[in-house]
Order: structure tokens, then sequence, then C-alpha cells
């Protein structure tokens, strides 16, 4: 590992940098959408995806992140829909109140998708992000290893078509199930990825 980069424990005061390097990395996939409602769902995933603290990684140089990872056995995260509740009642546009909904419901359907292929010593990594060239493959190993030593054996994620799913198979992860949802966009399916690797 580069000595000026360290894997330390996310917490919860880590929310709003991961936020920020959401909104950038998300930013081609956003560009359309209004700023506001943007940056609602970018806070919004990384809360909901943020359920274990135990389970929870980020890399950083100095003091500036680079990247996280999370993971967790359980779904859902009840305080982060509590957020969007409130979030949501400053959105008063019809259509941005139908994005919003279509983020839930992704979110929900998609983690769903993934514990249908969950066994009991599997578990789901939630939210992977890095910015910087081989933070990720440093993050990815250092959660291995963590979630190795809690007895884990398999762990399980969902991607899509505007991510770079290509790097799961790049890195010993095998797509396990896929559905594409051709509602989404007029022009192609918008598709959904399953993975899974052996710790």
């Amino acid at each position: 590992m580069d000595s000026a980069l360290q894997i330390l424990p996310f917490t919860q005061e880590d929310i709003p940098a991961a936020v920020e390097l959401t909104i950038a990395a998300w930013n081609d996939a956003l560009a359309d959408w209004d700023k506001d409602i943007a940056r609602v769902v970018c806070e919004y995933s990384v809360r909901y995806e943020y359920q274990n603290p135990a389970l929870a990684l980020k890399i950083v140089e100095g003091t500036d992140m680079k990247g996280f990872i999370f993971a967790s056995d359980a779904g859902g995260n009840a305080a982060a829909d509590e957020w969007y509740s409130v979030a949501r009642r400053n959105v008063t546009d019809k259509e941005q109140n139908e994005i919003l909904d279509m983020v839930l419901f992704s979110s929900h359907g998609n983690e769903d998708m993934v514990a249908r292929k969950m066994g009991q010593s599997d578990v789901m990594l939630t939210f992977f992000l890095s910015s910087q060239k081989g933070c990720g493959k440093q993050l990815l190993a250092a959660m291995s290893k963590l979630l190795k030593s809690c007895g884990y054996k398999n762990m399980l994620l969902w991607t899509d078509i505007t991510c770079n799913h290509g790097y799961y198979p790049h890195h010993g992860f095998e797509l396990v199930d896929e559905k594409a949802f051709s509602k989404y966009d007029n022009e192609q399916p918008f598709v959904v990825y399953v993975y899974k690797k052996r710790i």
C-alpha cells in the first residue's frame, strides 16, 4: 500500500465527504437531473447503504477521502429512509418526486435481488466507490480481510450499466444474476447485475 494512503474505519462524520465523492463519480449519470435532486439521491444512497458501521471502511490520503466501501448482512436502513422522507418534503415538483421514488424503489429492489442469492455465510457489499486508481483494489482487499475475519464465506453486490461493472469479473467476481428494465431508457434497457466472490 502507498505509504500516503491509509485504510480506516468509516464513521458517521464521514458521510458528507462520501456524498461529495458520490456526486463527482455519478456526475455523468445525473447530468440531466436537477442539482438539488441529484444531491438528495447521492446523499440518500450513502446513508441507505451505510448499514453496518463495523463493516465500513474508507481510504484516505492525509485528510482527503479517496474512496469507501460498505458491507452488511442485513437489509435496509430505517434511519436513511427517515432522512429521505424529510428531504423529500422540500420537493414540490411532481416529476422530481417521481425520480426520487424511482431511486428509493430501485435501491430496495436491487438489494432484494442480491438477498435472494445470499446464503447464511454470505455478506452484501452495499456501496463501493473510489476516486483514485488503485484505491478500489486496496479497499476491496481490506474489506475481504475484514469479512473473512468475521466468518463470512462469500460477498455479493449489485451494480448496473452506469457503473464500471466490468471491474468485478476482472477482480474475481462471478456474474450470478442480471435483470433488464426497459422502462428506464427508451434507447437501451437499464441492466442491473449481481456478482459474487468467494472470500
